[in-house]
């Protein structure tokens, strides 16, 4: 007995020590020499404060804090009346309720946002650090309220805390048109890899975005995709690989092991240096799955970007600022050597 005992205690040490710790990076103000934490400040709890009497009186009080989530001044009245309609909308201020139930704080957000840029810093030292916001989209067409559900720029960052909640808003009639694959990825384990994702592509606007340049072939935008998803798992180290793509873990662990097939796929089909656009989009668009291949994810193509860029990056050792600034695709893929093998 005394044997047993021993061996579940070893067995209990061992998994305890083999267990991740949770990295945690602080930003450190080079003026003043104390931390900085980027803390999330959350609109819906401003716009849909219940105890407040004057809706343009209360927003007027809390305008310069949050003048980004503004479109202009309160002192236009089409604009307040908007803000009026949607604020005492009986099914918006349901589906508040059900934002702050869902979470009722966002530490982890913050936390997590903090993190990356404290990394970032290191990379880029003169990086300005935005301002974080919480707020609701509301009624929209759902692609639309998808595409615009995190707006970044270089000295703010808004998301959309309601389109994160929308698995507990199905009965809100606002919000039932999403579509199934669609309401997948918008779980929270994605928040924060989306709000690192777009904050890049902000941050390197600068560059020339390739998914704009109607003369890139899918090797030019996969591989510009997969420096994204590459620099965030450095970024983010407390975020799973299948979080930072928004694959489930069923898809994930279907991509790991397709990943020679999808890229047969692609040399097979003469699709690596296609500059036609509609003969590759089923490999780089958002969709339930991926057209001729059964029980696939959508953005198979993203993966072997992000592939081929985490070769090149281990083959050459270069740092982040000159990954992105490297726009030579083709380059990249010869560094990398890349050459997925074949599953036994």
């Amino acid at each position: 007995m005394k044997k047993i005992f021993f061996l579940i205690a070893i067995l209990s040490l061992f998994i305890f020590s083999c267990k991740k710790d949770k990295v945690k990076e602080s930003i450190i103000d080079p003026v003043t020499g104390e931390e900085t934490k980027i803390k999330v400040n959350r609109f819906e709890d401003i716009l849909f404060d219940q105890n407040q009497k004057d809706l343009k009186s209360h927003l007027k009080a809390n305008y310069e804090n949050y003048k980004p989530v503004f479109n202009t001044t309160l002192d236009d009245e089409e604009y307040f009346k908007i803000i009026q309609y949607f604020a005492t909308d009986p099914n918006m201020i349901s589906a508040y309720k059900t934002v702050k139930k869902t979470y009722p704080n966002l530490d982890w957000v913050s936390e997590e946002v903090t993190t990356a840029f404290a990394l970032l810093l290191k990379e880029y030292p003169n990086t300005q650090i935005p301002k974080l916001y919480s707020i609701m989209f509301g009624p929209a067409e759902f692609s639309y309220s998808y595409s615009k559900r995190v707006l970044a720029r270089k000295d703010f960052i808004t998301f959309s805390i309601d389109l994160y909640s929308i698995n507990s808003l199905k009965e809100n009639k606002y919000y039932q048109q999403f579509p199934k694959y669609m309401m997948i990825m918008l779980d929270s384990a994605y928040l924060v890899p989306d709000i690192m994702n777009q904050y890049l592509r902000s941050h390197n606007e600068d560059l020339p975005l390739m998914e704009l340049n109607p003369d890139a072939s899918l090797c030019d935008i996969i591989v510009e995709r997969g420096k994204y998803y590459y620099a965030l798992t450095k970024l983010l180290p407390n975020s799973s690989l299948n979080s930072i793509f928004r694959y489930t873990n069923e898809q994930m662990q279907w991509v790991e092991e397709n990943e020679y097939n999808i890229w047969g796929l692609i040399i097979q089909n003469g699709l690596l240096y296609s500059k036609d656009r509609p003969e590759y989009m089923h490999l780089i668009t958002e969709g339930p799955n991926t057209k001729g291949l059964q029980n696939s994810p959508s953005r198979l193509g993203d993966y072997i970007g992000y592939k081929i860029v985490e070769k090149y990056m281990k083959e050459t050792n270069k740092t982040l600022k000159e990954m992105f600034e490297n726009q030579n695709a083709k380059e990249i893929l010869n560094k990398s050597s890349y050459k997925p093998k074949k599953n036994n």
